[in-house]
């Protein structure tokens, strides 16, 4: 390892992360509360300056939460972390040794915010950006509809990894990942955590 990579590694291990599962539990109870006071907050709300905070910490939480499920099966925590190439950093424990991961956070809106959002137009945009080579790519998909997993175009880009991970019901308990798109991807379904 060289000398910068050692560097930053300490920079991450100083930096405080957030347990993905237990916020995403509590922002559950919080949007519960404020559906039952009629206060909830609507998509084009979380986009204004007040609310983006929230919802680029949801989508770290639910990103890092998924994988901890699924992939690495173990708690992943995370912390946002704006950088050239990165939104965010996971960690986890495997062997008695903290790993981490840097995470860029990348959306597909709804339709009716863009309507000319499509999952491959925006997976093309990837090859513009000048990845580390270990940075991967989470694409929280935003829109309703089936999607055809079949018809994905891989993208051309210096990230090592892509996930895509979005609702599977309207009502947000069921949502799937799907990843890594540039290797051999598999498909999970995982319940939002209560």
């Amino acid at each position: 390892m060289d000398a910068s990579n050692r560097i930053t590694l300490r920079k991450w291990a100083k930096l405080s992360y957030r347990e993905a599962r237990t916020d995403l539990v509590n922002l559950g109870r919080l949007q519960g509360a404020m559906d039952k006071a009629g206060r909830s907050p609507t998509l084009s709300d979380l986009r204004n300056h007040e609310f983006r905070t929230y919802l680029e910490n949801r989508q770290a939480a639910l990103f890092a939460h998924f994988v901890g499920e699924v992939v690495i099966k173990a708690p992943v925590n995370y912390v946002m972390c704006e950088e050239e190439d990165y939104d965010c950093i996971v960690r986890w424990r495997a062997q008695n040794r903290s790993c981490y991961l840097a995470v860029q956070l990348k959306e597909i809106v709804p339709t009716h915010l863009n309507p000319k959002a499509k999952i491959n137009s925006e997976l093309a945009k990837l090859s513009k950006y000048t990845a580390s080579g270990s940075s991967i790519v989470a694409v929280h998909l935003n829109q309703t509809g089936l999607l055809d997993f079949s018809n994905l175009e891989k993208p051309n880009t210096s990230f090592s990894e892509i996930w895509l991970y979005g609702a599977l019901s309207p009502s947000q308990s069921m949502w799937f990942l799907y990843g890594n798109l540039l290797k051999e991807p598999m498909l999970h379904e995982i319940n939002y955590p209560t």
